[in-house]
């Protein structure tokens, strides 16, 4: 059985930002979009899978590393792999390479599945997904990072009330739109002066329309932490490493 994804895309408007890079929100578009496909294959993509399962894909972390920042017109090559499977988890990468062959992005991420009714966990094997199929060596291993983080209003960059555009067919707010919400949490000056290396994301909790989030941001150096909350939940930590941009940039 075919055990990986491969397609090539054009990196268009769609997938750029004002820089005309695809940056952590626009990779992250593209990265939800070939796993959508990947599970398409085997009949348990979150729509389908909902009708006759009862179930969904939940992402619990991801991790996105930059080799070479994509641009705007670029075609590239995007390959989907399972790396591990549980008996609850499964774990996939993406590579987006140039068609020449050089490594552009690379993607981790850490999906289970989760009842459509009462939000339980559910076992990969209550679903259609192939438990037997076979895995691949990882194109990226660097682990999740893992930190504590207490964010306080010192550190509240500004609140956002979730709207009909951020949620997806769950009535939940997308996992991309989180990603947004970071990158807005600074002005384009300071990505103008900043490159992204390093992204990884922790989801802990879900939103609706019309709550309100507080999205808390605190710079250490090249890195900086991100805490996004409702009230006194939790509901996303994400952590960025970043290097200062070139004069040539």
């Amino acid at each position: 059985m075919k055990n990986t994804y491969t397609a090539e895309q054009r990196i268009t408007a769609a997938f750029s930002d004002r820089r005309c890079e695809m940056d952590i929100f626009h990779a992250s578009q593209l990265f939800q979009d070939a796993f959508t496909e990947y599970f398409t294959q085997y009949g348990c993509d979150a729509i389908s899978m909902s009708r006759s399962h009862g179930a969904v894909w939940a992402i619990a972390r991801s991790k996105i590393v930059y080799d070479r920042m994509p641009l705007w017109g670029e075609t590239v090559r995007m390959t989907v792999i399972p790396v591990k499977i549980t008996s609850v988890t499964i774990h996939l990468n993406v590579l987006v390479e140039s068609l020449e062959g050089q490594p552009l992005v690379r993607c981790r991420q850490e999906l289970c599945a989760v009842d459509v009714t009462d939000h339980s966990l559910r076992r990969v094997d209550t679903t259609p997904f192939p438990v037997d199929l076979a895995v691949c060596p990882p194109v990226l291993d660097t682990p999740f990072l893992r930190k504590k983080v207490s964010l306080d209003e010192e550190s509240l960059g500004y609140r956002h009330v979730v709207r009909s555009t951020d949620t997806d067919f769950n009535g939940h707010m997308n996992n991309v739109a989180y990603v947004r919400l970071l990158l807005d949490a600074f002005p384009s000056s300071f990505w103008d002066q900043h490159l992204i290396r390093e992204f990884d994301i922790h989801y802990a909790a879900e939103s609706r329309e019309g709550e309100e989030l507080q999205v808390y941001r605190r710079i250490q150096g090249s890195e900086v932490d991100f805490q996004i909350k409702a009230g006194d939940r939790s509901l996303v930590k994400a952590f960025l490493r970043l290097e200062p941009r070139g004069d040539e940039e």
